[in-house]
């Protein structure tokens, strides 16, 4: 009886019917964790070129000036560090001159330096600050040079980006929860009667929702797959246009991650949605069925 209770009348163009309308509402979904990479794969790389320089003193010896880089190379809060020399750093600024200005002055008056590149999951905002103090602390440097009114804004702008990310984001997930309990209930709707009808025989609450709970993870599953491919077959279409989304999401595992996503969201919302509309059935009084 259990594999019946989907057998009924019109219960294929149902299903159908129930698949397409959890597809288009998972594309969404697929579209939104994409936003959603992209945004974090942007706002990492733009931490990840924060750089800060710090100036060494003249007296500072070769050995010391390595045992120092290899010092900062070994926190969790750089990911490169580079080193220039006096002589580097002349030769740099005589090629945007044009012209040799260490013989017209007689000395060589830059310094060397340490050029620090934070790591993208550093938050500058909370720790720079803190680290520039310590450096400027140490007898080896002189002076600490970095663009702290860039770095405030581009704290400030993508703060603002994820946040308004997290509401959009936020508000489609809720849009999507509600359209796909909505059209799971509206498939289950022609059943009811046979719903009611299983437990005033004495089906128990579990043995009614089994065979429906599988399929509405079986409805989740399905839509998910072809909501998957729909996304990929559009990237794929447009994969000139969109060749840097495409590169991005095949960095870091992403592209799992929107698989997982998509598939997660499928499933559990689909599942719980199920269950949500057998009960609420099993509930219901026989007089209010009609």
């Amino acid at each position: 009886m259990a594999k019946s209770l989907f057998k009924t009348s019109g219960s294929t163009i149902s299903s159908v019917s129930t698949v397409v309308g959890i597809t288009f509402v998972l594309l969404l979904v697929g579209v939104l964790l994409t936003v959603l990479l992209l945004g974090k794969s942007l706002s990492n790389h733009y931490r990840g070129q924060v750089v800060v320089q710090l100036m060494l003193i003249d007296e500072a010896t070769e050995s010391e000036i390595l045992s120092f880089k290899k010092r900062l190379e070994g926190e969790r809060f750089t990911s490169a560090v580079s080193y220039t020399s006096k002589e580097e750093a002349a030769e740099m600024m005589e090629e945007e001159l044009g012209e040799e200005f260490v013989d017209f002055l007689g000395y060589n008056p830059l310094p060397a330096s340490l050029d620090v590149k934070l790591n993208a999951g550093f938050n500058p905002t909370e720790g720079l600050e803190n680290l520039i103090g310590e450096w400027r602390q140490n007898d080896l440097v002189s002076e600490v040079v970095y663009q702290k009114d860039l770095l405030q804004q581009m704290n400030a702008n993508l703060s603002k980006w994820t946040l308004a990310l997290s509401i959009i984001g936020g508000l489609l997930l809720i849009i999507a929860i509600v359209l796909i309990v909505n059209t799971i209930e509206l498939a289950i709707f022609s059943q009811r009667f046979l719903i009611k009808s299983m437990q005033l025989v004495g089906a128990t609450h579990w043995f009614i929702q089994r065979p429906f709970l599988r399929r509405g993870l079986w409805y989740g599953f399905v839509s998910a797959v072809f909501a998957l491919l729909i996304l990929f077959g559009v990237l794929f279409y447009l994969r000139e246009e969109f060749s840097y989304v495409i590169e991005i999401l095949k960095q870091n595992n992403r592209l799992l991650l929107l698989c997982g996503g998509v598939m997660a969201v499928g499933l559990l919302i689909s599942w719980l949605a199920t269950a949500f509309a057998v009960r609420r059935f099993v509930r219901l009084e026989a007089s209010k069925l009609y």
